[in-house]
């Protein structure tokens, strides 16, 4: 496809833009606990510069201490900050990209927890998210030296050199709180009506523009949608989007959603007062309707974009999981002016120059699993599931760098593990052999990307087999590997990431031949009868029961846990449990299963023991690593380095996988290959 539109020069105010893909803001907790920038931050943006993206826009920067939402997130709340916000330009600009400081004060999401103060609001209006804390509603003094603090913010980025400041008014930040009715409840002249609601978004974009020059470029990100109770919709967004022109703002970046959007709904399903039926919970709750998961399908923000773009005249972003395809659709029918490219652009910062060349199936493809949100709403810095240098570019204990001393390496299981381990490796210098038992590549990831809601994991594997088969190294399926064949072929280094198979736990009957296996479920062995029990509520669980829900089974899913799915994002599980219910599955928790069989479980509940009957019975309660080569090749081959990778060493989730496979590879021509005793097994991990 020629993406010719997405390649095209652009204009947003004043700025000239390379290209039309920008990077949106995205928290990365990167900067110092002070607010001030770190070398992490700088290299972070960096990066994404060098790829080729035409703008970038930071993540938050709070405009004084109050605002502040994550720990790591930076500040421009006096002129101290200024001498390192400015190294942000200096490397995005050697990166050939313009670059967009967003202001943004958390108001009622600043938590005390991490600014030391109680919270301010426009009516005092808490979230469900933050039950601890009882944010006080702000005078008008208050209100007024908030829009002043916006405005010095702005002069400050200018004066470090930013191309442009993006007011963050989307996504439940302050000045949404002010426009949305859910939040603001105010009788004064900024509350009420919609246009006093408005107000106080308004007065900031004048105070920036007066600040910092009418000629300085101003982006307004909007939530154009809310899904709260009171909340803003298309329509009053639309109404806004044009005053917001008339004030000053030259581009509006039309986004959806605020911290509390459709929970109301998602509590009433999950407590059983309603059916899921008609609620778009599987399009997102609260974070996740603008940082969408897997199970969300791609693009379902772009009717707000297009209903946004028929009332201005200034440029619209549209973004929300825009495919290449997508984008160059949009803006072919003028339905948007740029498209924001965000998670994808952290899983592969050249996304935006493989664009440019025409080569879209080089793009190593984001799964959209939320790991990197996970990491920062767990006050930890920025990772990527796919992208093991992500947070921690231009490191040396990332950096992939030629080998001194290379070696002859077998690369045992084709796995994501094994297969990082093989492009790591070759990039590196060494002569690689990848082996895999079966006769396709993908080990348990084929799997995983079977089902119509993993689309993104089925392209990443796609991605990441031509990489291999691509990437110089030799590739022998059909092959099990034995310590005896790694002694004969005189290989130096064995990476073993044999991964995991189906478990069978101690459990009466588990072990019987009419008991379905999970995998092969998902390979197309489906059960028969129209009733089905899953043990396990587990992600795995979860997944073959929507699979099987999805071709007309009615599912049952049983399990101990007191949850399902605890291993995922909080905001991915959401809408993983919303899909589930509109599946119309039955979760059955707390539930110790002490027998099974091909057609009924017995478990025991609150001390009660409960039989369940159905047509077939999947048993999906988990996986156990391979271990087997890994002791063989201890016991014999002395001589040879061995590096366990992924599941091998314990069954956990793909990041673990990947990361384990770089890093493993990276590191093997650090020192020469030579003759040792005792063959020292080196696992190679990655904290959870």
């Amino acid at each position: 496809m020629d993406f010719k539109r997405l390649t095209q020069p652009g204009r947003i105010g004043k700025m000239e833009l390379k290209n039309r893909m920008i990077m949106p803001g995205m928290g990365t907790n990167l900067a110092a606990a002070d607010g001030t920038v770190s070398d992490v931050i700088v290299n972070y943006y960096a990066r994404r510069a060098n790829g080729g993206v035409g703008l970038i826009i930071t993540e938050v920067c709070c405009p004084e201490p109050q605002g502040r939402v994550i720990p790591g997130e930076i500040e421009i709340t006096n002129s101290a900050f200024m001498p390192g916000l400015s190294r942000i330009p200096h490397a995005v600009h050697s990166g050939g990209a313009k670059v967009a400081l967003q202001l943004a004060h958390g108001g009622c999401f600043a938590s005390e927890s991490v600014t030391g103060q109680q919270p301010i609001s426009p009516s005092g209006v808490g979230t469900f998210q933050l039950p601890n804390d009882t944010p006080r509603e702000m005078t008008i003094e208050e209100i007024k030296s908030l829009i002043e603090k916006y405005g010095l913010a702005a002069q400050r980025a200018r004066q470090c050199g930013f191309d442009a400041v993006e007011l963050h008014g989307a996504h439940g930040y302050m000045p949404l709180q002010f426009l949305s009715g859910y939040t603001n409840r105010r009788t004064d002249e900024y509350g009420g009506s919609l246009e006093n609601r408005a107000r106080f978004a308004l007065e900031t974009i004048r105070s920036i523009k007066e600040h910092a020059g009418e000629d300085f470029t101003l982006i307004y990100r909007l939530s154009a949608d809310e899904d709260v109770p009171n909340g803003i919709t298309l329509n009053e967004a639309c109404t806004f989007a044009k005053w917001a022109e008339e004030a000053g703002a030259d581009a509006i970046h039309v986004s959806a959603g605020t911290w509390d959007s459709r929970l109301h709904k998602y509590n009433d399903v999950m407590a059983g007062k309603t059916t899921a039926a008609g609620k778009n919970l599987t399009d997102g709750i609260a974070t996740s309707m603008w940082v969408q998961p897997n199970y969300t399908p791609r693009g379902t923000l772009l009717p707000l974009a297009e209903g946004i773009k028929k009332h201005v005249t200034i440029p619209v972003i549209a973004v929300g999981s825009i495919s290449p395809e997508m984008a160059e659709d949009t803006l072919e029918k003028g339905n948007a002016d740029f498209i924001a490219i965000g998670r994808q652009i952290i899983a592969d910062p050249d996304y935006p120059a493989k664009i440019t060349a025409g080569k879209p199936e080089n793009i190593r493809r984001c799964l959209r699993c939320n790991e990197c949100l996970g990491e920062v709403m767990k006050s930890k810095g920025i990772s990527c599931a796919v992208n093991p240098e992500a947070g921690k570019e231009f490191e040396s204990f990332t950096t992939v760098t030629p080998a001194i001393y290379k070696k002859k390496v077998a690369v045992v299981g084709s796995g994501p593990a094994g297969m990082q381990a093989v492009l790591t490796a070759v990039e590196a210098g060494h002569d690689v052999t990848l082996f895999e038992k079966d006769l396709r590549l993908g080990g348990t990831l084929y799997y995983v990307a079977l089902p119509d809601f993993k689309t993104d994991f089925r392209e990443y594997t796609n991605y990441m087999i031509r990489m291999v088969q691509n990437s110089g190294a030799k590739i022998e399926t059909g092959v099990e590997v034995t310590a005896e064949l790694i002694q004969r072929r005189g290989f130096d280094s064995v990476i073993v990431a044999t991964g995991a198979s189906t478990f069978k736990p101690n459990i009466d009957g588990a072990e019987d031949e009419t008991i379905g296996d999970p995998l092969e479920v998902l390979d197309g062995k489906i059960p028969e009868g129209e009733e089905i029990i899953v043990c396990g509520a587990g992600l795995c669980g979860c997944e073959v029961a929507m699979f099987l829900a999805e071709k007309g089974k009615k599912v049952t899913i049983v399990d101990q846990l007191s949850e399902a799915a605890q291993e995922m994002p909080i905001y991915s599980r959401w809408v993983l449990n919303a899909k589930m219910a509109e599946l119309e599955i039955s979760i059955k928790t707390n539930h110790k299963i002490n027998k099974m069989t091909g057609t009924y479980i017995n478990c025991t509940t609150n001390d009660e023991t409960v039989l369940y009957t159905a047509d077939a019975v999947v048993c999906a309660l988990g996986l156990k690593s391979r271990k087997g080569l890994t002791e063989a090749l201890r016991e014999t081959c002395e001589e040879v380095e061995i590096l366990t990778v992924g599941d091998t060493n314990a069954p956990r989730k793909i990041i673990q996988a990947v990361h384990e496979g770089y890093h493993a590879a990276r590191r093997l021509g650090q020192f020469p290959a030579q003759p040792r005793k005792n063959a020292k097994v080196l696992e190679t991990t990655v904290a959870q």
